[in-house]
């Protein structure tokens, strides 16, 4: 990959940030996020052959499931047609993976959260909410294939991202 010398570019992002989880179990998967989690639901669509084999996706297509958080971020869930995934094997701990290792979700009440997970029996790798540093409270939780799901509550959000502040 070619390093460009560093300059005043910067990728000029018109909306979040939208990461994509590839699933097994969509229907699981998307029970998970809705359900459990409370993103909504906004759209379900599918791909031919043709344009994913062109897109580099998917030879024979895919479904995807877009979700939305109350914030405005997106999480699509894909599903390939017609294809067996190759599993990954889930690491036991969070920064024992390669690549992409979890997504976070900045929370009000990571507390909530936790009693929130604790009744729907979604496995916490967390031994409950933990104070990372002073006033940042995290947890870590799976998804249904394994995925980590981060929750995190800063006291201070303005001193973490005053961006959102301005």
């Amino acid at each position: 990959m070619k390093t460009e010398p560093k300059d005043s570019w910067s990728l000029n992002m018109v909306s979040p940030l939208e990461p994509g989880i590839v699933c097994v179990d969509l229907d699981c998967m998307l029970a998970f996020y809705t359900e459990v989690l409370g993103l909504k639901f906004v759209s379900d669509a599918e791909a031919t052959a043709r344009m994913s084999t062109e897109f580099g996706t998917s030879p024979n297509g895919f479904r995807i499931i877009r979700l939305q958080t109350p914030y405005g971020e997106r999480i699509k869930l894909v599903r390939p047609l017609k294809t067996v995934l190759n599993q990954n094997p889930v690491p036991e701990w969070v920064f024992e993976g390669q690549g992409i290792a979890y997504i976070t979700f900045v929370v009000a009440d990571v507390h909530e959260v936790a009693a929130r997970l604790q009744h729907y029996q979604v496995q916490v790798m967390s031994k409950g909410p933990v104070e990372i540093r002073e006033g940042i409270n995290a947890i870590f939780a799976k998804d249904p294939e394994g995925n980590f799901v981060e929750f995190v509550q800063y006291a201070d959000l303005a001193s973490y991202r005053p961006d959102l502040f301005r």
